[in-house]
Formats: C-alpha cells, sequence, structure tokens
C-alpha cells in the first residue's frame, strides 16, 4: 500500500516538473514575442516622429 502511494507521488511530482518545464520554455517564447513587439512599437514611433518632423519642415516653409 505504501509503495503503491509512493509511485503515484513520484509520478505526478513527474507530471508537475514537465508541467513547470513546459511554462518555462513558454514563458521564454512571450519573452521573445515581448521583445519582438517593443521593438516593432519603437520602429513605428520611430517612423511617426521622422513623419512628424517633415510635417513641420513643411509649416516652417510656408
Amino acid at each position: 500500500m505504501q509503495t503503491e502511494l509512493f509511485n503515484q507521488l513520484e509520478a505526478k511530482i513527474e507530471n508537475m516538473i514537465d508541467e513547470v518545464e513546459l511554462l518555462r520554455l513558454e514563458i521564454a517564447e512571450l519573452k521573445e514575442a515581448k521583445a519582438a513587439l517593443e521593438a516593432e512599437q519603437q520602429s513605428n514611433v520611430d517612423n511617426l516622429q521622422r513623419l512628424l518632423g517633415k510635417f513641420s519642415t513643411l509649416d516652417a516653409a510656408e
């Protein structure tokens, strides 16, 4: 009886370890995706500032 309980406990622990590893991989993927989105956002901000600068140049010329 006791051996069966230890085997069940061991199986549950192994399942939890596997789940933790999967979650760690998912976290790593999400961090990469976040970094890519932040880079894209910065690129968009830079482009927008460049365009606003062109409008400022046009306004100054008038």
